[in-house]
């Protein structure tokens, strides 16, 4: 009887446990790295985000919605790379609190515009801050457990600077006239300001948007007189404007992951360090 009752409180806490714990639902699936890299397992992670999707072109459907039912927060990127939110926002509990881990991020803009580079998640530094910002989310819903989420954080920040410094050491060796980041669409501009590199795009902030003939003449006619050593398209994107751009200038192109969205590895540092290796290969 003794080990019968032992097993029924074991259960009880069990469920106790699960039902205390945080559900976290999110809009990509960097966030949900974050997310349970830092809440652990005190919370409960709902990736809203279909696999290789695009991160443009997304919008929940019901089905995932439904999957969100009962969260006690959703995580989302921000800085308008969800222009969705508004409706969405109708759609949920009042009781989930949409968190924009973006929000305490400088704003980096396009090159010549007023226009924000939504990009933020393409620095360590960015997604160490953004994880300040959801450490201080999880522990107002869970202040029993802010020293655990707390220890998490400083782990996980610990990590993103140790990419930061891998990052600098590798991108050292690039001479200064060859940092040019020539891209599809413009998503590098937090990672070029951080790392010393300029930023030329073909298009505007969506993959899908095109630019006139005329521009690309233009762009086309300024590169040359530049010391360009690659054209880096885009995991998951059509490269055929920049191949032709890059047959023009008589350089190679090379994929990089520019939306966060990996296919077949949605782990930060391998998509990081898949960026600072091909661009390091073909710049130094």
């Amino acid at each position: 009887m003794k080990k019968v009752w032992c097993l029924l409180l074991m259960m009880f806490g069990l469920h106790i446990a699960q039902a205390s714990s945080l559900k976290i639902a999110t809009l990509h699936p960097l966030l949900s790295e974050m997310a349970m890299a830092i809440g652990g397992e005190q919370v409960e992670v709902v990736d809203l985000f279909p696999a290789n999707g695009d991160l443009h072109s997304f919008a929940p459907t019901g089905r995932q919605l439904a999957a969100a039912a009962g969260a006690d927060m959703l995580l989302v990127c921000g800085k308008g790379i969800e222009p969705y939110l508004t409706d969405l926002s109708q759609s949920l509990s009042k009781e989930t609190k949409i968190v924009g881990l973006g929000r305490d991020i400088p704003n980096v803009f396009l090159p010549n515009s007023q226009r924000v580079d939504p990009h933020w998640w393409n620095t360590p530094e960015n997604m160490k801050r953004a994880s300040r910002t959801l450490l201080r989310e999880v522990s107002e819903a869970a202040p029993q457990h802010k020293s655990y989420f707390t220890a998490n954080q400083k782990k996980y920040a610990a990590d993103m600077d140790a990419l930061t410094r891998k990052a600098r050491l590798q991108f050292s060796r690039i001479p200064q006239e060859r940092r040019y980041l020539i891209t599809g669409h413009a998503a590098l501009c937090h990672f070029c300001k951080e790392f010393g590199f300029t930023p030329i795009t073909i298009h505007g902030i969506s993959k899908e948007s095109e630019g006139d003939t005329a521009t690309l003449a233009a762009l086309l006619k300024d590169l040359r007189n530049k010391d360009i050593r690659c054209v880096f398209t885009e995991v998951g994107a059509s490269p055929k404007i920049l191949e032709v751009i890059a047959e023009q200038l008589g350089v190679p192109t090379a994929p990089l992951v520019l939306d966060g969205i990996f296919p077949g590895n949605q782990q930060y540092e391998a998509l990081f360090m898949h960026n600072v290796n091909t661009i390091s290969k073909h710049l130094k």
